[in-house]
């Protein structure tokens, strides 16, 4: 839908999943859309480097999120946000209804 404007499928997965989750992992990212974790690695760093994203270190991992003060953050999140809502259910549901806590120990499923 947005890879022609963002130049690349990989992009749009990883903006698109930050939109909806706020912040991720590139391991997250990868597993979730079933693409190489490199390739994700490679395109949140080159978003990093554009100001696009902003990066933070915790613990051994580097969390992104997109960044709230780049000159056109509003609009992209528009954008984002505009692509989330039309999404089918079925996608939404796939992509993002994940469980983010720990279950209680011995807890049935």
């Amino acid at each position: 839908m947005l890879a022609d404007l963002l130049g690349s499928k990989t992009t749009e997965k990883c903006l698109i999943y930050l939109a909806g989750q706020g912040e991720a992992y590139p391991l997250e990212i990868a597993k979730t859309f079933g693409i190489s974790n490199t390739q994700v690695i490679r395109t949140l760093n080159k978003l990093e480097q554009s100001d696009i994203l902003v990066g933070k270190e915790m613990g051994r991992l580097r969390m992104y999120s997109l960044n709230p003060s780049w000159m056109l953050a509003k609009e992209l999140k528009a954008m984002l946000d505009k692509v989330l809502l039309n999404m089918p259910l079925a996608e939404q549901e796939k992509y993002f209804m994940k469980r983010k806590r720990p279950r209680k120990k011995n807890k049935v499923v």
